[in-house]
């Protein structure tokens, strides 16, 4: 087999491995060198020729290299990042004033007070020494949301694909300071889960997911503001969150980066020969990216998805304004009550439009799994559950 190809980025990140054809790493965000070969160690090519993808450009890559080993450099198109630069130390209110329009900021700012309004939070950024009962727990909710999650969008996706991998992946890091866990609690829930790799003043935003029944809190962007404070605080100055054009990464993006391909090779006639087909398919890929394609390809896989039936977790349900309603036959639903799951989400809803703290309200049953009835201070509505 003349031709092996490797991922850089999963080894940086997951793996925290560089590659063994890397003699130096800078970081062009500070000009810093994060990664020097030992004097002495000289890396074995085996075998001849290697494709590595994902560079990320925010490094200067430096090369071993001799009179018998060359180093090519493609550009990998329409495959962007996006990270969070933190210039200097400040506190996070400061550094949104600096990177942010007062749009965003008033968004983000509203978002976290209303969620820490309405509910009984907690924050909590594990770095080290979590016990196997605590990351089972956290590990098998995170799992529980990702599963709802892509079951409703009806799309695959490669944590789930390889859930036993990451379980002991993330576990044996956290354990040796090499990777995070955030956790959003609603009292003793967690309802929303980031897991972070590091990697010297780099932190990896990587897998994430959230309650769905919080959807209207925007959870998503309070965890970014929570990790970019805890961030702040503990000297890190890049926040990588990756590759993939989401729209919550644009948003928050203050360094845009791209990525490469090297291929390394032995300047043997036909290990030469094999670097050159590579480089040309990479180049031809690109070409087509031009002409949109992929991008064609993957409105047609969209389409073709819609048409399969999807899996929907979610309850519907409508809602009436009463002006008076008695309570007293009726029975309060205690929020930690297995019974009140299937109300939950429409009533995360009333606090969210109402803005009232969730001790200020009382939740009835009035008729099981059919009918509820919120009574708040401002209002008392009526929830029918339709489907």
């Amino acid at each position: 087999m003349f031709l092996t190809t490797k991922d850089f980025y999963t080894e940086f990140t997951e793996n925290r491995h560089i590659l063994p054809y890397y003699t130096k790493l800078e970081s062009n965000y500070n000009t810093e060198t994060l990664y020097s070969l030992e004097e002495d160690a000289t890396p074995i090519l085996n075998p001849k020729c290697v494709s590595i993808k994902l560079f990320p450009k925010y490094l200067t890559p430096y090369f071993y290299t001799d009179e018998s080993i060359g180093v090519k450099k493609v550009f990998q198109k329409d495959v962007n990042g996006c990270a969070i630069h933190i210039k200097e130390k400040t506190t996070i209110d400061l550094f949104l004033r600096n990177e942010y329009s007062k749009k965003f900021r008033t968004s983000i700012n509203r978002s976290v007070n209303r969620f820490e309004l309405c509910f009984n939070y907690s924050y909590n950024m594990i770095t080290e020494s979590i016990t196997a009962e605590q990351y089972r727990f956290l590990m098998d909710a995170l799992h529980k949301m990702l599963v709802h999650r892509f079951n409703q969008r009806n799309e695959p996706n490669d944590v789930l694909a390889n859930w036993d991998y990451y379980y002991n992946l993330v576990f044996n890091l956290v354990n040796t300071k090499k990777a995070s866990i955030f956790v959003i609690y609603s009292n003793e829930e967690p309802i929303n889960i980031c897991i972070n790799y590091h990697f010297k003043n780099i932190l990896f935003i990587s897998i994430s997911s959230f309650n769905p029944n919080f959807s209207k809190f925007s959870l998503g962007n309070i965890s970014i503001y929570k990790i970019i404070e805890w961030s702040l605080n503990h000297n890190y100055e890049l926040l990588d969150m990756g590759y993939g054009d989401l729209e919550y990464k644009r948003f928050w993006s203050n360094y845009m980066y791209e990525y490469e391909n090297h291929i390394i090779y032995s300047k043997k006639i036909v290990h030469s020969f094999i670097a050159s087909i590579e480089a040309s398919k990479i180049k031809f890929k690109n070409f087509l990216k031009s002409y949109k394609i992929a991008e064609k390809r993957t409105k047609i896989k969209t389409l073709l998805r819609k048409n399969k039936k999807r899996l929907n977790n979610n309850i519907n349900y409508t809602i009436t304004t009463l002006t008076d309603y008695s309570t007293d036959n009726l029975t309060p639903i205690a929020y930690n009550d297995t019974s009140f799951s299937i109300i939950s989400k429409p009533v995360y809803d009333y606090l969210f439009l109402q803005s009232t703290p969730i001790d200020t309200i009382t939740v009835f049953e009035i008729k099981h799994s059919q009918e509820y009835l919120i009574v708040g201070p401002k209002t008392i509505e009526k929830i029918t559950i339709t489907a």
